[in-house]
């Protein structure tokens, strides 16, 4: 999983509400995952995030989506690339400009 783009803390807390809504403590649920309390623990507190393979199991054991886990904690924008055109008499002007730039700098 990309880290840049997943809240880990917003994740942890996500696992942590659906956790304690089930009733189920930290030691019971790392032992129906096959991970340490500890692991869990570093999960709930956005130290670390799952395997995948882990994910699914978390994502099965608490009877959650992995949608609603992760809805809070992804980071959902569209980067796009804007692309500027100019007009002709805007790009003369232009040139207009860096050759006078040159000329000042040589």
């Amino acid at each position: 999983m990309d880290n840049k783009i997943i809240n880990r803390k917003l994740f942890g807390k996500r696992v942590k509400e659906s956790r304690i809504k089930i009733d189920m403590t930290q030691f019971e649920l790392a032992e129906k995952i096959g991970v340490s309390q500890n692991f869990l623990g570093d999960i709930e507190r956005g130290v670390k995030l799952p395997s995948l393979s882990k994910l699914i199991l978390l994502s099965n054991t608490l009877k959650v989506s992995l949608d609603y886990l992760f809805s809070d904690s992804l980071d959902n924008y569209v980067c796009e690339t804007s692309e500027v055109y100019y007009t002709d008499k805007q790009l003369a002007l232009l040139n207009n400009v860096v050759k006078i730039i040159n000329n000042n700098f040589q």
